[in-house]
């Protein structure tokens, strides 16, 4: 008997069809198993696909499980977003205004998800992330630089390059200009070298230079080797860490609850907005959140013998 599962695909962090991230969610995944769900993420060949499930914990309202082509995830931020906004569109969860919380179990464990809620309708997703943690700083720059097809010129000699997780680490390099982050050509064979530590999933570049007056932050992300995905137009699961990288260095002016947003997916035709939230003071990170748009774009049926 043939296997046919039902998914949507929606572009998560933008309002306008055809920008943000790619997102496959299949919303009823029971009978597949992990390698199944392996070979459906290949198959659809997004940066992240999603399947739904019953949840094991009492607290959750679904367990989600998370895939790259390569390997499932504990943690992303996109496709959490993504998912939670296709359930609450689809009427998988009960919507009452001004907004309502929910938990959703991912590899990590618990995370919790507020909906904000717009005439009846999902409007915006907000994800709670784990607290920061912050790797060892790597004076290797001009071995980066090289690795981004960059000049050691081009990152900013104030902030250092650092690893840091909210459940997937990345490595961020503070970069001088918008410039040079457009200039940005990722070395395959340099990039494995970088990741050989294995202290990080991915570079994340970031300047304080934007193309758009709304945003404070303009990021490009990349993992060539660990995640097989060349270039990510949105990456929640960075913008979380860089909330903590921006606070923690004050590179925006802080407050007790700073709110920026971070514009990424310029440069491969997908402009994203990514809100961040940090919460604290001084060095100490109280709380962290990434929260961001959606919209549902296609739907269909996978199916095989």
């Amino acid at each position: 008997m043939a296997k046919r599962y039902h998914f949507v695909q929606v572009d998560v962090f933008t309002d306008q069809p055809f920008g943000g991230n790619q997102l496959a969610v299949f919303t009823d995944a029971r009978g597949l198993n992990a390698g199944e769900m392996q070979l459906l993420a290949r198959e659809m060949n997004y940066s992240e696909s999603t399947f739904v499930l019953p949840p094991e914990i009492p607290t959750a309202l679904r367990r989600v499980r998370i895939f790259t082509p390569a390997k499932e995830m504990p943690l992303a931020g996109h496709p959490t977003v993504g998912t939670t906004f296709v359930l609450a569109q689809q009427g998988q969860i009960a919507l009452r205004e001004p907004a309502i919380e929910i938990v959703l179990q991912l590899g990590i464990g618990p995370v919790p998800i507020t909906i904000e809620v717009k005439n009846g309708a999902p409007d915006f997703v907000w994800m709670t992330q784990r607290e920061p943690s912050f790797g060892v700083v790597r004076d290797d720059r001009r071995q980066v630089a090289e690795a981004l097809g960059i000049t050691v010129e081009d990152i900013h000699p104030a902030w250092p390059l650092q690893p840091i997780s909210t459940g997937v680490p990345f490595l961020f390099v503070p970069l001088r200009s918008l410039g040079a982050a457009e200039r940005c050509r990722p070395n395959v064979s340099a990039l494995v070298r970088l990741f050989a530590r294995g202290e990080a999933d991915g570079v994340y570049v970031f300047t304080t230079e934007t193309a758009s007056p709304a945003a404070s932050i303009h990021g490009r992300m990349f993992a060539l080797h660990a995640l097989e995905i060349p270039e990510d137009p949105a990456t929640g699961s960075a913008a979380a860490p860089l909330g903590a990288y921006v606070a923690r260095y004050n590179i925006l002016p802080r407050a007790a609850e700073m709110r920026f947003v971070c514009e990424q997916g310029i440069e491969m035709g997908r402009p994203s907005q990514i809100h961040v939230e940090v919460r604290g003071a001084g060095e100490e990170i109280a709380g962290l959140r990434i929260g961001g748009r959606a919209v549902i774009v296609g739907e269909g049926e996978i199916f095989w013998d």
